[in-house]
């Protein structure tokens, strides 16, 4: 089994991540290179970068034709990273257009601000569940590293359904040590989490072999299941519709 990328910056010239399309290209090659087959191209989905959801598909099935003609053994999936503020500006339908799983089990993938959590993510949250959405928080563990106080709401969202997405580079310590120790925290508390490399290029590659080798340092069972099993598990099965979903 190959490595599955849930966060992953992919698609040219619409955020931070690479700028052309051989960008692109070479980005993919080097996730290749790192062991993945699949990729959920994950632009970010807010005010100053994308706000046409619906766009992206066509964006993606271009991308996928120039990697195989560059014979780049890579499946893109479309996706993308969900600013908190978005969830309520954009429809079911854009919504729709960037979140995963099947019918009835569709998640989104929700961005932890870096700057800290406060009660308008929270809302968010809320917002999304009840209108029939799952959650991946990603990068929670950088969240709770700038505002270690806050960690009492993401486990409160975990207790909610929501899943968790870890950076590789939180693991290694990149960015500090409340982030690694908040990712540790996160992998071994939260009953669905995954690891991913958040690439945006240059300055992120992409990172999954470095992952799955600080998993296995931490003793765990079964360090695979995060690289590889419960990445493909969520986008294959998704994440179960919200109770409060279910009863409407």
């Amino acid at each position: 089994m190959s490595y599955t990328e849930l966060h992953f910056h992919l698609l040219p010239g619409l955020d931070d991540g690479p700028a052309t399309i051989t960008d692109s290209i070479e980005l993919a090659r080097a996730a290749a290179d790192d062991g993945t087959g699949t990729i959920t191209a994950t632009p970010h989905v807010m005010d100053r970068l994308v706000t046409d959801t619906r766009s992206l598909s066509g964006r993606v099935a271009e991308l996928n034709a120039a990697l195989r003609s560059a014979g780049v053994p890579i499946d893109v999936l479309c996706g993308g990273e969900l600013a908190h503020p978005m969830a309520f500006r954009l429809s079911d339908r854009e919504l729709d257009a960037i979140a995963q799983g099947p019918r009835g089990h569709r998640w989104l993938l929700l961005e932890a601000p870096l700057r800290g959590l406060d009660a308008s993510f929270t809302a968010a949250a809320q917002e999304l569940r009840g209108r029939g959405f799952g959650i991946v928080i990603a990068h929670p563990e950088r969240a709770a590293a700038a505002i270690p106080e806050q960690w009492p709401l993401i486990a409160s969202e975990v207790a909610a359904g929501c899943g968790v997405q870890i950076n590789v580079w939180s693991l290694a310590g990149y960015y500090g040590e409340a982030a690694r120790t908040f990712a540790i925290r996160a992998i071994r508390s939260s009953p669905v989490a995954v690891v991913s490399s958040d690439a945006h290029g240059g300055k992120r590659p992409p990172s999954l072999r470095l992952g799955l080798r600080l998993l296995q340092g931490l003793g765990l069972s079964r360090p695979e299941w995060f690289t590889e099993t419960a990445p493909r598990t969520l986008l294959e099965r998704g994440l179960p519709a919200p109770a409060s979903a279910i009863a409407a």
